[in-house]
């Protein structure tokens, strides 16, 4: 008996997309393809149809966000089992991609994307939903920015020291459940993971600044090496680069296949704003930002804010008050910072150099060289809330997650 083709509905009025992704398709077998010159929002009652007859629709993203969530919801109101896949050029904003997405759109490409790697995207996306059930196969990580207000101020511990608590927590009768966390360091120029981790420095992003690459799953066998406690890192050259060697649709290629492989994604980025700090900020679920409560670090942290949301207007950003303890009643200046950031200071990440520079020498993470320190302590904590918040929005994730071993 022959096997049905895979219904795959496009979506679109622009007739150059239509003619490259139908060429795209035409070459994989298997499908049956229906084209729709309109605009998702623009389908009304059919779409809703062709939710319920075929595997997966492919549409070209608009620049009107309200029009195609609404749309998108009234998609999975109608019961339908299709999968969304979104294909977004540049004039769509970030913030819109990024709803797409909580809309319930399976995944959000660039137009820019390479048609063998489009293909492939495809394939997966297509498949029928009993062959896709095991949560490994639809795993699409969680991805935590960590950022700075000024060089110094505890950015990479709270980095290198959270990704290991993410990774895995104690349970009953000494067991331990692990999640896959990567650690990746972004800080092209001054990065220092390799270095907190006793890790060599890795010339991965020299390679795919020369070479042009768009990162694969090869690239990330070859580039990331893996910690005893089994945290994966990609880590910067040891070199200095230009923070512009990289581009957008590279990063993004490289979150994209991270966030296949991975349940955490936890990066470092550099204290400069560069074109490629875009798409990090239009799949992260948080960004948090280590400062302190000074007037100039008051000021450097509102720009970071305000440029942050001005890319990804629905991005969950927080601030961290770092080299300092938490005090038992807040000083005017605490009072003041937080309301001139509109936050609350939930975390503060105590100074304890000792424990710190024990964690260095050694070139493991603070869990491991000072489980008692009270730094080490509130990073957990704070993990313990990131893993909470992931269960709470993604069904993939345990929701028991309580505080992360130590």
């Amino acid at each position: 008996m022959a096997q049905k083709d895979k219904d795959i509905v496009l979506i679109s009025e622009d007739p150059e997309f239509n003619d490259r992704i139908g060429a795209i398709l035409s070459k994989q077998a298997g499908l049956s393809v229906t084209q729709c010159n309109s605009s998702l929002s623009g389908m009304n009652g059919k779409a809703n149809e062709f939710a319920r007859s075929s595997e997966l629709i492919i549409f070209k993203a608009s620049s009107d966000a309200l029009k195609e969530e609404q749309a998108l919801k009234s998609l999975i109101a109608s019961g339908g089992t299709a999968r969304l896949l979104a294909v977004s050029d540049s004039t769509v904003p970030f913030g819109v991609a990024h709803g797409l997405l909580r809309a319930g759109v399976s995944e959000v490409v660039p137009d820019t994307i390479e048609d063998a790697e489009l293909a492939r995207v495809v394939s997966r996306l297509s498949m029928p939903r009993r062959l896709t059930l095991n949560p490994q196969d639809q795993r699409e990580g969680q991805v935590i920015a960590i950022s700075k207000a000024r060089g110094g101020i505890g950015a990479t511990t709270l980095a290198v020291n959270l990704a290991d608590q993410l990774c895995s927590r104690k349970k009953l009768f000494g067991k331990t459940e692990n999640r896959k966390v990567a650690l990746v360091d972004l800080d092209l120029q001054f990065g220092a993971v390799a270095g907190f981790l006793d890790l060599q420095p890795n010339n991965a992003f020299y390679s795919m600044a020369r070479d042009r690459i768009e990162p694969d799953s090869v690239f990330l066998q070859q580039s990331i090496e893996t910690t005893p406690s089994g945290l994966a890192v990609l880590t910067a050259p040891a070199g200095f680069m230009p923070l512009n060697a990289l581009q957008p649709d590279q990063v993004s290629a490289l979150i994209r296949r991270l966030r296949q492989n991975y349940d955490f994604i936890v990066i470092d980025l550099p204290h400069a704003m560069v074109d490629w700090l875009t798409p990090v900020l239009e799949t992260a679920n948080h960004v948090l930002i280590v400062s302190g409560t000074s007037v100039p670090f008051v000021q450097q942290t509102r720009r970071l804010i305000d440029f942050f949301k001005e890319q990804n207007p629905s991005i969950h950003v927080e601030v961290i008050v770092g080299q300092e303890k938490k005090p038992l009643i807040r000083s005017r200046r605490h009072i003041e910072a937080a309301k001139a950031l509109e936050t609350e200071f939930r975390h503060w990440l105590p100074p304890d150099p000792r424990a710190a520079e024990i964690a260095m020498d050694r070139g493991c993470p603070l869990s491991q060289a000072a489980s008692g320190s009270a730094l080490t302590k509130e990073i957990a904590q704070i993990a313990a809330d990131l893993l909470k918040a992931a269960s709470e929005t993604s069904p993939t994730h345990d929701a028991r997650a309580d505080r992360p071993g130590r």
